[in-house]
């Protein structure tokens, strides 16, 4: 054999020899990977919630991957911006299962978005895990979604109790059609008026109204002594109109954050309301330490609906698998809190009631359990 057929030959088995490791090497990373989608609200009027929750995921995702991942694999967060909308909820759903073909999906964070993403996700048996309330009667599937979130009759209804031990009796509720808020307004009121208070006028407009006078004025013309909120869309919009009006009675509310404090801290002075406990220090610190900035809602819950999903990849990483853990999953104890799950689906949280400064900041006045 010629020496230039011997350097032929050569080259040729290093050529093949340097292909065959690279297809091999690019194969284990393609399999080194889980990939998983997060459908997000980061754009639009709930943007402050899908960026808390993005960085509590995000946070979650560099603890695991820095411990070696799950299984020797590398946990990968597929990001998909839903603005709040439920059409652009399920394209991103569709997106994320059938191109991205995620094991599970994190979020959505609206009652809306999630129950419009619900008949994807039951037709190809997507494991989903939400920070998100979905009332019992429009569950068909009591485990899938897994609802890591305060059930919302449930804590509207501690906030009526607390609201009647204050020595209130009569009460105007403001809140709007959209599904969660339209849910706590409803809650609150027949738990209030159960314990033998008066509803004096119960006010439910769009999310997205531009003016609240009328509504407002149509509320403190029957002088109530309180007036709750049960609105995260129109609470500027109300105390804003409310202070204008003149009104002096109490104000209460629900799941308020530091966003919404600091825009209406100069009229809501005194304002309370429930809202999910604290989260704890560990959390808080090592959140403060990547972001600069304390954790606000939602993203301890976030952040343990990431975890919750990580514990149940680790026992089996098929989508099946997931969706028996979920069917077998009744309590975590996660930075938000001991979450419960009820045999009759309900979702369970500490909560606690709050009450805006006239600096805008957050007090914490005691647990409302």
């Amino acid at each position: 054999m010629s020496k230039n057929k011997k350097i032929i030959i050569a080259v040729a088995i290093i050529l093949v020899v340097v292909l065959v490791g690279w297809r091999l090497y690019e194969g284990r990373q393609q399999g080194g990977v889980i990939k998983i989608g997060a459908l997000l609200s980061l754009s639009g009027d709930a943007a402050a919630w899908g960026q808390n929750a993005q960085e509590a995921i995000s946070l979650a995702v560099a603890e695991i991957n820095q411990k070696g991942g799950i299984h020797g694999k590398q946990v990968q967060i597929i990001y998909e911006d839903t603005a709040g909308d439920a059409k652009q909820a399920v394209s991103a759903c569709q997106e994320v299962t059938s191109v991205d073909h995620v094991a599970a999906i994190l979020g959505p964070l609206t009652q809306t978005e999630l129950s419009s993403i619900i008949p994807i996700v039951d037709k190809d048996d997507v494991p989903v895990i939400a920070p998100d309330y979905i009332p019992l009667q429009n569950r068909g599937n009591l485990s899938n979604p897994l609802l890591v979130w305060m059930d919302a009759q449930t804590e509207a209804s501690r906030m009526a109790q607390y609201v009647w031990s204050q020595g209130i009796r009569t009460v105007g509720v403001a809140g709007t059609l959209d599904s969660w808020e339209n849910t706590v307004s409803t809650a609150f009121a027949q738990e209030f008026q159960s314990l033998g208070g008066i509803v004096t006028k119960e006010e439910i407009v769009q999310p997205d109204a531009a003016d609240m006078k009328l509504p407002m004025a149509e509320i403190t013309a029957t002088h109530p002594q309180a007036i709750f909120l049960g609105t995260y869309y129109q609470f500027v919009n109300s105390t804003k109109t409310l202070h204008d009006l003149g009104y002096k009675g109490r104000l209460y509310s629900i799941e308020v954050d530091d966003y919404l404090a600091g825009q209406t801290h100069e009229w809501t002075q005194g304002l309370q309301f429930i809202a999910p406990d604290f989260y704890t220090s560990d959390f808080m610190n090592a959140f403060k330490a990547k972001y600069g900035v304390a954790p606000g809602l939602p993203a301890g819950q976030a952040y343990d609906a990431a975890n919750i999903l990580f514990s149940f990849l680790d026992r089996g990483e098929s989508q099946s698998n997931i969706l028996q853990e979920m069917k077998n999953f009744h309590e975590y104890n996660g930075v938000s809190g001991e979450l419960q799950v009820t045999p009759d689906g309900r979702t369970l949280l500490p909560t606690a009631l709050f009450e805006i400064e006239a600096t805008g900041t957050i007090q914490r006045i005691s647990s409302l359990n």
